[in-house]
């Protein structure tokens, strides 16, 4: 395998959330930065199998199979990822993930599109799906992050209601996302207005009211 970036593992920039990618917050909630974890993880798919990951001394191993065009049909990939705390406002730890490349501290790695590679966003120059998007795009994403935080789990579209309080959640916490989404759905109807503005001025000149 050649260095990092050899073989030109994404054409332009992808976008962050569309490729595979480890979370912190994910491993630690699993317990695998536990001192002398040691367990088979997915990626949740059946496309690259095998992934195994261990952890000892603030340093997370993570292998897997990569298929190859040889008479061997794979090679594994393993990569020591190290694991940086950082102290929490409330108490406990939050973990950080140390890119292999950069050393940048992360809360995500990602994996290359040939599978060979996990890395932060820097190094992969990538961006966010939101920056490529319009104002009512960006809204439509904010949306359905709120409702994420209120549980929802189905699709979500304009005409999805608001959820009931979830148990558990503070009734504050939930007044204030549900002002949140209220606000963010108005702005989305000045959105659209803003934007089909000039089609509904064109259609009143070509067709003027009685």
């Amino acid at each position: 395998m050649g260095g990092f970036g050899s073989g030109r593992p994404y054409e332009g920039r992808p976008r962050v959330g569309v490729t595979r990618q480890v979370k912190a917050s994910d491993l630690a909630r699993i317990g695998a930065l536990t001192e002398g974890w040691k367990a088979r993880l997915s990626w949740g798919d059946a496309i690259y199998e095998d992934m195994r990951g261990e952890y000892a001394d603030d340093t997370l191993r993570l292998s897997w199979k990569v298929e190859t065009e040889d008479k061997d049909g794979h090679y594994v990939v393993s990569i020591p990822i190290r694991i940086s705390w950082s102290p929490c406002n409330y108490g406990g730890q939050r973990p950080w993930l140390l890119c292999p490349y950069c050393g940048r501290r992360v809360s995500a790695l990602h994996l290359s599109s040939n599978a060979r590679q996990l890395a932060c966003r820097h190094c992969f120059r990538m961006t966010y799906a939101t920056r490529n998007t319009d104002d009512q795009d960006r809204l439509h994403i904010r949306r359905r992050k709120l409702f994420r935080r209120l549980g929802e789990k189905g699709s979500i579209d304009r005409y999805t209601r608001i959820p009931r309080r979830p148990k558990g959640m503070w009734r504050s916490t939930y007044d204030r996302i549900k002002k949140q989404i209220i606000q963010t759905e108005m702005d989305l109807d000045d959105a659209f207005m803003v934007s089909s503005g000039p089609l509904i001025s064109r259609i009143l000149k070509r067709y003027p009211p009685a």
